[in-house]
């Protein structure tokens, strides 16, 4: 898993907020998940891909395209296929979008990895990404 598809992913979604100072899809901002497409973007949200190694997908619960900023989508997951080293197999990697609080037209990103140390080790700076 790379990090240059999460900050691909940053840098598309923050010139979506600040044009339209909403969250958006995969699909509406421009954005195609690594590896094929599992499920394709749709108003709701939804969209996954996969690689050998992992699955990636979008949030749910859009409407049209779009939510308020304000609702802490996790617009960006992975999830590892199979257990990496310690770090057990499921949903460890996410990218919240928030509202920055101080800023109209901007977000906050939170990168967050679960699991603890374990899957930590496999992506030491993922949690510093979006700051």
């Amino acid at each position: 898993m790379a990090v240059f598809f999460v900050s691909t992913y940053v840098k598309l979604q923050q010139a979506y907020v600040s044009e339209s100072i909403k969250v958006g899809t995969w699909g509406i901002i421009g954005y195609k998940g690594p590896g094929e497409e599992k499920t394709a973007s749709a108003a709701n949200g939804g969209a996954k891909s996969a690689t050998t190694n992992f699955t990636y997908e979008d949030a749910t619960g859009f409407s049209e395209n779009t939510a308020e900023i304000s609702a802490n989508k996790v617009g960006w997951a992975a999830s590892n296929n199979a257990k990496l080293n310690d770090c057990a197999a499921a949903k460890n990697w996410t990218v919240t979008v928030g509202a920055n609080g101080t800023t109209a037209g901007e977000a906050t990103f939170t990168a967050a990895v679960a699991n603890g140390a374990t899957c930590t080790a496999l992506t030491p700076n993922f949690d510093k990404i979006g700051k």
